[in-house]
């Protein structure tokens, strides 16, 4: 999913940018027209001067003394006029002498333009005002023209210079966007903190000052959160009340059992004995995937090594006799977000199995690789064959019946791995420690993906 904040930065910048461009052609646009506007304004004073004054005398046309303002009369100046008769020839055409015999573009048909634009002597923006008039019965257009080359050369300068602090203008707002949306998703940092904690099983709510919009989804997820650990909680304590509630009843059934009453019906005895233990087993099975919290928000954290080294410690008490030496690597954090319930039961049974056919030496090996956490475990016991490596597989599977619970063990660490999407792998023979050869027994690997969590 695209970052919100990049959303919203991208769209904020495209608008900003047109809005801009669209602003400084609309800006220039208008200058330019009410420079254009104001020069025409003022050659139509110009040209209702000149008509003012204006006559036919003997067939040609005749100014009176004065009528043009001396600008007119100089070569060259920049200001011409020029008046055509209508039909042409009628009355010789009469030019200022500032045109000094330049021949200045005058259309005479009706459907031309009124405003044009045309060179002139020594311009290249002469700007062109025609007016027709009627004089003493005689028909004609008045041409007044105005090189207003430096007046272009100023609007260019000033479209260049407002182009330069309009640019400018957009990448002081461009920043200061960037910063406000930068403060204003700074904002929800405390939140991703607080989901950490609550994720890492340090908190059990999101504890943080928030802004009013989003105020409400946090209390939405701290109700869930609150439902989610109640509800936890409540199947954990069920379950646990469900497990002394039966097995008092199956103690009996096994006291009974082994009565010496029964002894004396072994074909009853033996059936019976394994169904009950059948019934004992998946008793342990159902509650303990029950209790499985599973890939989620963890309750409370398996905190490495000091949980690891509880584990151990416990099966070098049940094992005492075998004076089990641990070997342990551990390549992780203290703490890792998984639960700390889901974590005793799968090490422990794992721990479990390895101390029950180890000779000596255990070796446990913890580490991350990539998104995922891996658990190496192996023992220096006898092993088993490649045949029954593949069986144990499979959950529930049992390679010796003299040692009771191996295979139920095995079935809860199935249980929990598939419970958090993970991977469960038996080998033998292969080297975890490149400067360390492998045990001879049972290798067991568990690999539980972290970004199920994250």
């Amino acid at each position: 999913m695209k970052s919100l904040e990049k959303q919203l930065r991208y769209a904020l910048t495209i608008s900003l940018a047109l809005l801009f461009v669209t602003f400084w052609w609309v800006t220039t646009y208008a200058i330019h027209q009410l420079t254009e506007q104001y020069i025409v304004t003022r050659l139509e004073h110009d040209a209702e001067t000149l008509l003012k004054h204006l006559r036919v005398e003997n067939g040609q046309w005749k100014l009176t003394p004065n009528a043009a303002e001396v600008i007119y009369q100089r070569p060259k100046s920049g200001h011409y006029y020029l008046i055509k008769s209508r039909p042409v020839n009628q009355i010789p055409t009469m030019r200022s002498p500032s045109l000094k015999g330049y021949v200045l573009y005058a259309p005479m048909n009706d459907d031309h333009s009124r405003v044009y634009e045309t060179h002139a002597p020594e311009s290249l923006f002469t700007l062109v005002v025609r007016v027709p008039f009627e004089k003493d019965g005689s028909k004609g257009y008045l041409f007044v023209a105005e090189d207003h080359t430096p007046i272009q050369k100023t609007l260019q300068t000033f479209d260049i210079l407002f182009a330069v602090f309009s640019l400018s203008g957009l990448l002081i707002l461009l920043l200061t966007q960037r910063r406000i949306l930068k403060r204003g998703f700074d904002s929800l940092q405390p939140i991703k903190e607080a989901l950490n904690q609550v994720q890492a099983g340090k908190e059990v709510s999101i504890q943080a000052q928030v802004p009013s919009e989003i105020a409400p989804l946090v209390e939405t997820l701290n109700q869930a959160l609150s439902q989610l650990h109640a509800r936890l909680e409540r199947s954990r304590q069920a379950t646990g009340n469900l497990a002394h509630a039966l097995k008092s009843p199956l103690n009996l059934i096994y006291q009974m059992l082994d009565d010496e009453r029964m002894q004396k019906f072994p074909e009853l005895q033996k059936p019976m004995q394994e169904q009950a233990q059948r019934i004992y087993d998946l008793i342990e099975r159902e509650l303990t995937n029950a209790r499985t919290a599973g890939s989620g928000m963890a309750l409370s954290t398996f905190k490495f090594p000091d949980d690891l080294k509880d584990l151990t410690d416990t099966m070098q008490q049940l094992y005492r006799d075998k004076e089990i030496e641990f070997l342990l690597d551990i390549r992780v954090a203290d703490s890792l977000p998984f639960d700390r319930e889901d974590m005793f039961e799968l090490l422990g049974n794992l721990l479990d199995n390895a101390s029950k056919w180890c000779q000596k030496q255990v070796r446990i090996i913890i580490e991350t690789e990539q998104a995922w956490l891996v658990v190496h475990i192996e023992d220096d016991g006898i092993g088993v064959a490649d045949h029954s490596i593949e069986l144990m597989q499979h959950r529930g599977a049992r390679l010796d019946e003299s040692q009771p619970g191996h295979g139920l063990g095995l079935s809860i660490v199935h249980g929990i791995v598939k419970a958090y999407s993970g991977e469960l792998n038996f080998t033998r023979g292969q080297r975890f420690v490149s400067h360390q050869p492998a045990l001879s027994g049972l290798q067991v690997t568990v690999r539980l993906p972290m970004y199920a969590l994250s």
